[in-house]
């Protein structure tokens, strides 16, 4: 079980006993980027996750990280980190939806992943691979965001650079008034209730937008 349904199941029982907490639940803010081929198709996405205080917390715990009691990761608690936000479940795509003229961009699998802490919170980073490059021409829209809004994702930065031809550009989600009243309604579940509409969490999703050409 990757760690993230660990701390699905855990800070929901830290939280039983408070009906204010509400969702979302676990805040991450997120840097991404894009990475082209030699032959100028894109291959790649570069993601950082930035994890909220408390939920970096949970994480030593879940994790049974700083065995010594010194207050920092060593190569072992690293590697534990990395391995449990990008060893995913079959089906699980890291939240991160790639589409161009609407049509869904499959993903590989996490490679290359790294760790660490700062500020108290913990921050991982990993290059998560195109099924296939491809020919990146026009607009490709990036979202992140989990469907049942238990974690929401913050677009804080690019990372990288673009190739010649092509810029990228946060698109931050900006809630209008029946988004707010969605928002209230989710505010209101209790720990044991799921959003009724499916696929909620893409309603307030951040986008990052590439537009090559």
């Amino acid at each position: 079980m990757r760690h993230r349904l660990c701390l699905f199941v855990i800070l929901s029982g830290v939280w039983a006993a408070d009906p204010a907490v509400s969702h979302p639940h676990v805040f991450v803010d997120t840097q991404a980027g894009f990475q082209f081929a030699a032959d100028g198709r894109l291959e790649m996405l570069r993601v950082v996750w930035t994890y909220d205080a408390f939920t970096s917390l949970t994480l030593f715990e879940i994790l049974d990280l700083d065995k010594d009691g010194d207050g920092q990761l060593n190569d072992a608690d690293r590697a534990a980190i990395v391995k449990g936000e990008t060893e995913w479940q079959e089906g699980y795509v890291g939240d991160m939806y790639l589409e161009k003229d609407g049509a869904n961009i499959p993903l590989a699998r996490p490679v290359d992943g790294a760790a660490w802490m700062a500020n108290d919170r913990i921050s991982v980073s990993f290059d998560l691979p195109l099924a296939a490059p491809f020919d990146a021409n026009g607009t490709t829209v990036l979202r992140v965001y989990d469907p049942s809004y238990y974690y929401a994702y913050d677009v804080v930065a690019l990372i990288g650079g673009a190739k010649e031809g092509c810029a990228a550009a946060i698109s931050p989600f900006e809630p209008d008034t029946a988004d707010e009243k969605l928002l209230l309604q989710l505010a209101a579940l209790s720990r044991e209730e799921t959003p009724e509409q499916e696929n909620v969490g893409r309603l307030f999703a951040d986008e990052v937008w590439l537009t090559c050409g």
